[in-house]
């Protein structure tokens, strides 16, 4: 609690506690009365928070974040620390939790650390100030230098700040371990392992955290010495392949090859073979293997030795004679040969190996081939390169399997063999039953000749040769040569049985005779006689053939002979089509063309009566004046220089029905209607009737039967009635006209004037369209009847009675019909006054 006096409207409060709401009271005093007068309204007043105590401060050694942590401090809304590097960095953080975390620290710097509260009007002041030391510095420039002698390496680096020491430690790749720990700022690593590579990590180690350097340094020991050593020798190229245990380290080594007269060939390589070419033959040869770094090598491997293949056998000579097939051969010695293998290769893949250990020898060999002689030595394990070749060819082979081919149409033959071993050219000889030769001189297996005589048998042999000898004839074969072409054909065709008749000149030699009649479309027809003549049926119309005739006997055939053309008889036509032009009536005819065919002709076909015809050279023609209301038949026949087709199918075709005749008209006066009658029309299969009037009505009716009504008929009308008699496809023309007069039309009463002297009313109308005349008529109520006819429109209506109520109507009338009567109007007569004497 905490108190002020004041003689204004205000005063100061001293000594009030952080964090703490305080009531508010104002009393109200004078020199009489004290504490009476006490404000009725609370107000109340908050301090600013208190400072946020046990404030801590840590450091994430990983990550190098700071965090920041303290007590709630009552009436503060949020905090706010403050973190000053004892290098002048500075950071905060702001947070309603009682903790922060702070980033972007430095490393190896001390930050003395205080916490604010925030209030909703005011601040507290600084909390006690605490110490957060960020994790150190890593180590930087870090250096390795490995002694290659010693086998030790030196690492350096650049101080850390924050770091109290340092480790360093070396791990190789095969899990190889090293370490050294020192508060300076280099260490030695002893005890490394030969050809590893070894990653260095170097940590700042301080009181509560250790950083590892971000970036690693590696190092190379020294390569270890070559291990299972081999060497293959590559027999046959003068080579020696030496291998050994290949190390990731090591970026080359190199491969020595001692000779015993004291040479030495050298080869590098980067992997773990490495190829000694061109060595010495028939020598012993010592091979070892040095690794290499680019800063050490290892020591030298272990030494292996190898004996050279042999040398190669030189001065090879191969000889015989041309009739005799031994082939000696002759060499020089070579250096390291234990013995000798000869291979004697022919030209056509004759292969004979022979060993000998000697430097000459002797072999059988077959005829007609070119073989090459070469000479290869060996030892217990290689051998060396085959020697240069010598060549020798054995004397020519007699041809063998022969074979004769003929095309005895054509009188050509021909000869085949099997190729004659060491043959460079050939001689076919054909021999004739006559004495007559026909040689062909080849460089192939087989001889055609084109110039053989027809009708001859052949006796064929061969021979071949080289440049130095000639084979023996070959076995004999034949060829026989066909019967010569048939001539002077000549052909003819039956149109009436379709047959076609054909005959040639005899041919020497023939047995029988194939005879063939082929079209443009591929169709043929064979047969065989033993005569000069022949019959050919089967033959499709419309075509153009080619006769032709072979000669035959038992083996060969002749060429067909120059084909004799024959066209048979025309195709019917297809596709028959009729139709009428109903108007003209002209029937026309279409069809679709047959082959072979130079005219048609149509023919029209009644069931009963006469024929009608018309000819065309295109596929259609037409014919007028076609007789009506008749069904026909429609055929066409395709005609060429010599023959007539069958007539095609028959198509169907139904004439223009015939005009009908005997019109005649009748009219129905009550109903103002007309009944028109005919006679039967051939071909009609419907009528159609028409009534047109003069002055533009008209009335129509169509029936299956002889009579129909015209209705709807205008009054007082003259019309013109015709028929037409319809079948499913035309119509006939109308028949003649026939006057229709319907019944006139009902004339309307204008005036009535009554004459009392005379007992009579004069009577007009309009007039009726259709009336001749007209008939008026009065009648009164006790049956009294008064009439009047008049060619006009009025007339008078005598001997009246008097004092009698009249209707009047009045009716117009023709020859035939009278109208219905006009409206009627009634009419009073006059009284007659008597005297009383």
């Amino acid at each position: 609690m905490t108190s002020c006096k004041t003689i204004d409207t205000y005063c100061p409060l001293y000594n009030m506690n952080c964090g703490k709401i305080y009531g508010i009271k104002v009393t109200a005093n004078n020199h009489v009365c004290k504490d009476v007068s006490i404000s009725t309204k609370n107000i109340t007043i908050m301090t600013e928070p208190c400072p946020p105590n046990n404030v801590q401060a840590n450091v994430n050694c990983q990550d190098n974040r700071g965090t920041v942590s303290w007590e709630i401090s009552v009436g503060a809304v949020s905090y706010v620390a403050h973190l000053a590097g004892r290098d002048g960095h500075s950071l905060s953080c702001s947070t309603s939790d009682t903790f922060c975390n702070v980033t972007g620290l430095h490393c190896g710097v001390t930050y003395h650390t205080n916490v604010i509260a925030v209030g909703e009007t005011l601040n507290s002041s600084s909390s006690t100030s605490v110490l957060l030391i960020s994790a150190p510095c890593t180590a930087k420039d870090v250096a390795a230098h490995l002694d290659c002698y010693n086998n030790t390496a030196e690492v350096s680096w650049s101080p850390a700040n924050g770091a109290n020491f340092y480790k360093v430690t070396a791990v190789s790749r095969n899990a190889y371990l090293a370490f050294c720990q020192t508060d300076g700022h280099q260490c030695n690593l002893t005890e490394l392992e030969c050809g590893q590579v070894y990653n260095v990590t170097v940590e700042s180690v301080s009181d509560r955290c250790q950083t590892e350097t971000h970036a690693v340094v590696t190092f190379s020991t020294r390569p270890c010495k070559p291990e299972r050593v081999e060497v293959d020798r590559q027999c046959g190229t003068s080579t020696a392949v030496m291998y050994w245990e290949e190390r990731d380290e090591v970026e080359l080594y190199v491969a020595t090859a001692t000779f015993g007269t004291g040479t030495t060939l050298r080869c590098n390589s980067t992997n773990s073979t490495c190829q000694f070419s061109n060595l010495y033959c028939g020598m012993s040869v010592e091979f070892s293997v040095t690794a290499y770094t680019n800063t050490c090598c290892s020591e030298t491997s272990s030494t292996v030795v190898v004996q050279t293949e042999p040398c190669q056998p030189t001065d090879l000579v191969a000889f015989g004679l041309c009739d005799n097939e031994t082939v000696t051969m002759v060499w020089s010695e070579a250096r390291g040969a234990l013995f000798y293998e000869a291979t004697a290769t022919g030209d056509l893949g004759y292969v004979e190996s022979f060993r000998s250990n000697t430097t000459w020898s002797e072999v059988d060999l077959p005829c007609g081939q070119l073989f090459t002689f070469t000479v290869t030595a060996y030892d217990e394990r290689c051998h060396s390169a085959a020697s240069l070749p010598a060549q020798h060819k054995t004397g020519v082979c007699v041809p063998q399997h022969m074979q004769s081919y003929t095309r005895c149409e054509d009188s050509l033959g021909a000869v085949s063999w099997a190729a004659s071993d060491g043959s460079e050219s050939y001689l076919a000889v054909a021999t004739g039953q006559d004495g007559h030769n026909h040689t062909c001189p080849t460089t192939t297996t087989g001889c055609t000749w084109d110039d053989l005589h027809c009708g001859e048998e052949y006796t064929v042999y061969v021979i071949a040769m080289d440049n130095l000898c000639t084979s023996t004839p070959s076995n004999t074969t034949s060829i026989r040569m066909a019967p010569c072409i048939p001539q002077n054909l000549v052909s003819s065709l039956n149109c009436t049985t379709k047959v076609a008749s054909l005959s040639w000149n005899a041919s020497e030699t023939a047995e029988f005779y194939i005879v063939t009649a082929e079209n443009n479309g591929g169709h043929e027809v064979h047969l065989s006689t033993n005569d000069t003549w022949t019959f050919i049926s089967e033959l499709k119309c419309g075509e153009e053939y080619f006769l032709s005739v072979q000669a035959a006997d038992s083996e060969c055939t002749s060429r067909p002979s120059p084909p004799s053309k024959l066209l048979s008889e025309p195709c019917p036509p297809t596709g028959i089509s009729s139709s009428m032009n109903c108007v003209s009536n002209i029937a026309v005819v279409t069809w679709t063309g047959s082959a072979g065919t130079v005219f048609y002709t149509a023919t029209l076909m009644p069931e009963d009566g006469q024929s009608k015809s018309c000819w065309s050279d295109n596929e259609h023609c037409g014919m007028p004046n076609v007789p009506c209301g008749q069904n026909y038949s429609v055929t066409v026949v395709a005609s060429n220089s010599k023959c007539d087709s069958d007539p095609s199918e028959a198509d169907t075709l139904q004439s223009v029905p015939c005009v009908p005749a005997d019109v005649h008209v009748e009219v129905d006066c009550s109903t103002n209607e007309a009944v028109v009658s005919w006679s039967a029309s051939d071909g009609a299969l419907l009528y159609k009737v028409a009534a047109r009037g003069t002055q533009g009505a008209a009335s129509s009716c169509e029936t299956r039967d002889l009579a129909c009504t015209l209705t709807n008929l205008t009054c007082g009308q003259r019309y013109a009635v015709q028929v037409v008699a319809v079948d499913d496809i035309c119509s006939s023309l109308p028949s003649p006209a026939v006057e229709l007069r319907s019944v006139p039309c009902t004339p309307n009463i204008g005036s009535v004037v009554l004459d009392c002297v005379t007992n009579s009313a004069l009577l007009d109308w309009t007039y009726a369209e259709g009336a001749l005349y007209y008939i008026a008529t009065a009648r009164s109520s006790s049956g009294n009847v008064s009439t009047c006819n008049s060619n006009f429109t009025n007339c008078e209506l005598s001997d009246l009675q008097c004092g009698q109520t009249y209707d009047v109507v009045t009716m117009a009338s023709n020859d035939q019909c009278s109208s219905p009567p006009s409206s009627s109007l009634q009419v009073e007569s006059g009284c007659v006054v008597k005297a009383f004497k």
